[in-house]
């Protein structure tokens, strides 16, 4: 027989572990970019032997930005990934997309080895003016997966090459705040009926549907900009109508923000 003060003990103890137990909120779910398996093998410096094909060599490309002169000559050893990708769709459940998609711009991915990272350039017009992007797909350690700091509440964005051949197209996946996105880049246009089944299987997979894809023009490439409109990372220094207002992910939406302010 338990003494009264004993037994009101044991009913205090009992009473803080069970509380205890409700305090633990359960572990968070994994993020969708975390089930995608990047490329099997993929390595931005992956290199096949080759001869005189007017191609580079990969010491002269590695810790050179894309579009920086680059001497011509035979290719030893190549990297498969870098060079030039045209963007071909988006599928994302972004409401912006939705919503201004059809304002879409040519766009232009160019693409450089640094280490284990990837210097991204990417091209495109805003209000007839070519626009760089300069960006740095961070190394995660895991070959085809890479991280892209950015700025902003939302965090930084996770990068996953899905699939690619190397000559013809490829499919990226981006993720951030919990949101996934599915590109198909190409190597020249129009892309092959291969590429396309295989991006449309990649986006279901991703539990999109055909109504969050979107098409990019097939015209109007640029891939030169002057030294007034480069923007080195994710609009590190911000762009003059869009100060003070929701930082903008991409040109588009820097567009939009630039359309308010003239208001």
């Amino acid at each position: 027989m338990l003494f009264p003060r004993t037994a009101l003990l044991l009913t205090l103890l009992l009473a803080a572990g069970s509380l205890g137990q409700r305090a633990r909120r359960p572990p968070r779910p994994l993020s969708p970019i975390s089930a995608i398996r990047p490329k099997a093998n993929f390595d931005a410096q992956q290199v096949e032997l080759g001869g005189g094909r007017g191609g580079r060599s990969l010491p002269s490309l590695i810790g050179v930005r894309p579009g920086s002169p680059i001497p011509s000559r035979p290719c030893v050893a190549c990297p498969q990934f870098a060079g030039t990708w045209l963007l071909v769709a988006v599928a994302s459940s972004c409401r912006f997309l939705q919503e201004q998609g059809h304002r879409a711009e040519a766009t232009t991915m160019q693409v450089a080895p640094q280490g284990t990272a990837m210097a991204i350039d990417t091209f495109r017009k805003l209000d007839g003016m070519c626009w760089q992007v300069r960006q740095l797909y961070g190394s995660t350690q895991v070959p085809g997966r890479f991280l892209l700091q950015a700025r902003g509440a939302r965090g930084a964005v996770d990068v996953v090459v899905g699939d690619t051949d190397y000559q013809s197209f490829a499919i990226l996946y981006l993720e951030r705040a919990r949101r996934l996105s599915v590109k198909l880049y190409a190597r020249s246009l129009p892309v092959g009926d291969a590429a396309l089944n295989t991006f449309e299987q990649r986006v279901q997979g991703a539990n999109l549907t055909e109504d969050h894809i979107w098409f990019f023009p097939k015209y109007g490439f640029c891939d030169t900009a002057d030294q007034f409109h480069i923007l080195d990372g994710e609009w590190r220094h911000g762009w003059a109508p869009c100060r003070g207002r929701a930082e903008c992910p991409s040109l588009a939406q820097c567009r939009l923000c630039a359309a308010e302010a003239r208001r």
